[in-house]
């Protein structure tokens, strides 16, 4: 047994000031040209440098096998990245630089210079501001989607809420439209971004969150995103919920103990008839949920007689379809790189199986399954801040929930190693609404 670290003042604002500046205002901030600059990205940058002075001087540098691991599944797409760059260039200089941010600085950030600053954090403060940043996020939402039919505009704050470069154009360069109702955008400006970002914290949300009711409010938001992609992500999710509790039958056969699935059945008939219900919003019916086309999303195919077996092309954006579009860009070896990224919360469970003892990382890692199916929809993975969340939950699923301090220090026992001490609080000794 061994004690953890007080709370760092530095330490909490850090984590308050990135959890509020990327979950409830992603996008606020301004550009410069055509590349945007919000203030959670920016933060993330202008923090860095010193933390990882800090990582280097004053932390032990030595690092779990299941982080070595995931180093090297990623690995591959970032060399066949840099090898785009050094033989073909950057074709696209806005999301070349995202390009680059996802798949090297921010998995840096979240794996490497965060993790050991983790016990250094209060978990229930965490909580706290996770929690109602998310149903913030999503009650604008809700607020917005009412509001527009009634005045025919949204409430926009520049610098906040939108980019002040787009201020006032919203409606018109966002594709939001569905007949009456707009797409329900929040404070993400885009009805997709937002349910691909949401579902990826859906997990560790419901299991935060006390509040049943709070809980229904987000996935009533996700469900006004009058989006495909995020009405198929929010059924996946009821899915593997109920693949788990049926898996669990096998310990316990012949005696079944369906109690559990029988609430996820009826949580996915009521979500199926949601997502039906929700097409009287929208002017073209089932005819919209039928599209043949999903879109414009299944012409990606035509690229595939185009792909090359390694990068052909300079640097340029990721497409909806991640799957697709990567290969295109990356060639056939970099769509299996990144199939091989995708896949790695999987793998590693053959690596380390110690993350299904842990209720948030057992979260985390459906978060990151849901994330995986949605690339092969649409991905968002260009845009701010996906990848952010994405580094954040995997890094969740790497070294756990903080733990709560209360105001006391707490004893903790089974703690990862202090290099990486993710502290997984799940079994919690003070009282917090983890559970």
């Amino acid at each position: 047994m061994r004690l953890l670290r007080k709370p760092h003042p530095l330490a909490m604002f850090t984590a308050w000031f990135l959890v509020v500046f990327l979950v409830a205002f992603p996008k606020g901030g301004l550009k410069l040209g055509i590349l945007p600059i919000t203030w959670g990205y920016l933060f993330l940058a202008l923090s860095t440098p010193p933390l990882v002075l800090v990582r280097l001087l004053a932390l032990p540098l030595t690092a779990p096998r299941r982080l070595v691991a995931v180093i090297l599944m990623l690995l591959p797409i970032q060399i066949l990245c840099l090898y785009c760059v050094f033989f073909y260039g950057i074709a696209d200089p806005p999301f070349a630089v995202s390009n680059f941010t996802g798949i090297f600085f921010l998995p840096w950030i979240f794996l490497l210079v965060y993790p050991p600053f983790l016990p250094y954090i209060d978990g229930e403060r965490l909580s706290f501001y996770f929690r109602w940043s998310i149903f913030f996020a999503a009650a604008w939402g809700i607020f917005l989607f009412v509001l527009h039919p009634i005045t025919g505009h949204f409430v926009e704050i520049p610098y906040l809420t939108v980019n002040a470069a787009d201020y006032g154009e919203i409606e018109t360069t966002k594709h939001i439209a569905r007949g009456f109702f707009l797409k329900l955008i929040s404070t993400y400006n885009n009805g997709n971004l937002y349910g691909v970002c949401t579902l990826m914290l859906l997990p560790l949300y419901s299991l935060l969150e006390p509040k049943k009711w709070r809980s229904w409010t987000v996935r009533l938001a996700l469900l006004l995103t009058l989006s495909r992609s995020v009405w198929a992500g929010l059924i996946v999710d009821q899915l593997l919920s109920i693949g788990v509790l049926l898996l669990r039958q096998a310990n316990t056969f012949p005696r079944l103990y369906l109690g559990g699935a029988r609430k996820r059945f009826v949580a996915l008939a009521v979500t199926i008839a949601l997502v039906f219900a929700s097409l009287l919003f929208n002017a073209n019916r089932l005819a919209f949920l039928f599209d043949s086309q999903l879109g414009g999303r299944l012409g990606m195919l035509a690229l595939l007689p185009y792909i090359t077996f390694l990068p052909s092309h300079g640097v340029f954006g990721l497409q909806e379809v991640v799957y697709i579009s990567a290969a295109y860009q990356f060639g056939y070896a970099g769509g299996a790189a990144f199939l091989l990224w995708m896949l790695s919360p999987v793998f590693l469970l053959f690596v380390d199986s110690t993350a299904l003892q842990s209720p948030t990382r057992r979260a985390a890692l459906k978060g990151l399954i849901l994330y995986a199916f949605l690339a092969g929809i649409d991905g968002g993975f260009n845009y701010i801040p996906t990848m952010a969340f994405y580094w954040f939950v995997y890094m969740i699923y790497l070294f756990g929930w903080p733990a709560a301090h209360g105001s006391k220090l707490v004893a903790a026992e089974k703690l990862p190693s202090p290099a990486f001490s993710g502290t997984s609080a799940d079994a919690l000794i003070v009282s917090a609404p983890i559970r």
